[in-house]
């Protein structure tokens, strides 16, 4: 299946992420900040990558910018996951995100977006 990144400071929130996609077949990597979520991206180019928004030392907006802007990340599909109000999402769009769930999220919504964003279909009942 696929190697996701998740960068986001909820210890909480990845423990859930890596169970239910690791369950489901996926590799996933992790980085607690957006210095070390940088890092890892261009160490090990994910296949997507689950992005908070609000993180110590660089905030969601900042790291994805600097993957959209560096080559051989410019091309990862991001899904930003946040506590921000949708009138966020054209912001995310416009700097290159793929899709957007606001947390918290219901797990079959964010995994319609992270098949979508991997480009597997997604059954109706997701």
């Amino acid at each position: 299946m696929a190697k996701i990144l998740i960068i986001d400071d909820d210890r909480d929130t990845m423990r859930i992420l890596e169970a239910k996609l690791t369950d489901i077949g996926h590799q996933i990597l992790q980085a607690v900040n957006g210095v070390e979520g940088l890092d890892k991206a261009r160490l090990t180019h994910p296949d997507l990558i689950l992005l908070d928004v609000m993180m110590p030392e660089l905030d969601g907006l900042t790291v994805l910018q600097h993957l959209k802007f560096e080559p051989g990340t410019e091309k990862i599909p991001v899904v930003i996951m946040t506590a921000k109000g949708e009138k966020m999402q054209h912001v995310f769009k416009m700097e290159g995100a793929m899709a957007y769930i606001t947390k918290p999220f219901v797990f079959s919504e964010l995994l319609g977006e992270v098949k979508k964003c991997l480009g597997k279909p997604v059954s109706p009942a997701e």
